[in-house]
């Protein structure tokens, strides 16, 4: 049963935080941007070269990797599943941790919108403590 309800925790985490990278992140003026038309810009922060394709490769492929989790969860493959979601969790909770606090920027013309980056950081919480919760449960007779 505990394996149940922490599956059920890590899928509503999953989604949440994939929902959470299409909400905007950045402001611009009157103009909002998601993560992945963030990551588009990557070159005016000096990531243009090869570290640049890596960010934008591990964040495009966090997506897919939620979708893997919850097919696994699914198919009742319970301990890869959770694996792979405390992955998707420490990569999508550390970047929104990050860009949540840097604050809202109010006066400013540029800034962090803080909707994405929490609603992704509460999803990658929420499908942690999913996964932990199956990790550490007692494997069915």
């Amino acid at each position: 049963m505990r394996r149940t309800w922490g599956a059920g925790i890590g899928v509503v985490g999953l989604i949440t935080a994939v929902v959470g990278a299409f909400l905007p992140w950045l402001r611009s003026g009157s103009v909002t941007r998601d993560s992945y038309e963030v990551l588009a810009l990557r070159g005016f922060a000096g990531l243009d070269g090869l570290s640049g394709e890596v960010v934008r490769g591990v964040w495009v492929a966090l997506t897919p990797l939620a979708v893997c989790c919850v097919v696994l969860w699914l198919v009742r493959l319970p301990r890869i599943a959770s694996c792979a979601a405390l992955l998707f969790g420490t990569i999508a909770g550390t970047v929104a941790a990050l860009a949540a606090v840097q604050g809202g920027n109010e006066g400013s013309l540029v800034g962090i919108n803080p909707t994405g980056p929490v609603v992704t950081l509460g999803g990658a919480v929420l499908g942690i403590a999913g996964a932990i919760t199956v990790l550490t449960a007692k494997p069915a007779p």
